[in-house]
């Protein structure tokens, strides 16, 4: 991200994918956070958005449902493309069957097993603007590592996870990390663009429909709430059912939740 805010602060004026092997002060949207990696284990990108580009709403929403788009888009059949093995081979594919969720506001989810503790961090994401530019930061864990998104303010029941635990292997267009950036970008780039992001983004909303604990506010003071998860709005805000009155809240973190 800070190579890809150098090149707008340059003059370049177009859209440009800025990938790194490895990073040595990768961060999270909240301080004190940070992204650990392993050189060559994980995608790490950043988007930066042709200048012009002015519809901000939502914006980590829409990039983590792109993100999943792109995911979700590899079929089972590339098992048996080079890089990797057939599903008939390994059985532990699960190619589409996996389900991936979207933590409000800008993680993306692997569901593991049952229950709220049954659910690893696949994805990261990081939207920041510079010089009136835009840029998405997406750290994406491809292979397993000693070190992964580890954080002292992190939540406990939700432990990092990669595609290579998930699908057994690493299938096209993942194993190549060039490509694997190009991938991911041409989903978010679409995702960008869907006026109907909004209904798909819901279905996939995790914790929509049961009980959650949410810290409002700034996470150095947040403000702890408790309400049921309703969905989305047009801006990208949580919105949560507290005591019968649905409130809007555009800053935040869900806490925990008692799936129903």
């Amino acid at each position: 991200m800070d190579e890809a805010r150098a090149l707008a602060r340059r003059g370049f004026s177009g859209a440009a994918i800025v990938r790194a092997d490895t990073q040595t002060s990768g961060r999270g949207r909240i301080e004190g956070r940070r992204w650990l990696d392993s050189p060559g284990q994980s995608l790490l990108m950043t988007l930066l958005l042709p200048a012009g580009f002015d519809e901000a709403r939502a914006l980590p929403l829409r990039a983590g449902l792109g993100v999943v788009r792109a995911l979700e888009s590899v079929e089972p059949a590339e098992a048996g493309c080079a890089g990797s093995v057939s599903s008939k081979d390994n059985p532990s594919f699960q190619g589409q069957s996996s389900e991936f969720w979207l933590k409000w506001p800008n993680d993306v989810l692997v569901q593991k097993a049952a229950g709220a503790a049954g659910y690893g961090k696949l994805c990261g994401i990081l939207c920041e603007s510079t010089e009136g530019r835009i840029l998405i930061g997406i750290g994406v864990n491809l292979r397993r590592l000693e070190h992964s998104t580890v954080s002292p303010m992190g939540q406990p029941d939700i432990l990092p996870a990669c595609l290579e635990e998930t699908w057994g292997f690493l299938p096209p267009p993942f194993v190549e990390l060039d490509s694997a950036a190009h991938h991911v970008a041409r989903h978010v780039i679409d995702a960008l663009s869907d006026s109907q992001w909004r209904s798909e983004y819901e279905r996939r909303l995790w914790g929509k429909g049961s009980n959650v604990q949410f810290l409002a506010g700034h996470p150095q003071n947040p403000e702890p709430v408790r309400g049921t998860c309703v969905g989305v709005d047009e801006e990208g805000r949580l919105i949560l059912d507290i005591q019968g009155e649905q409130k809007a809240f555009a800053s935040g973190e869900i806490a925990s939740l008692r799936l129903v």
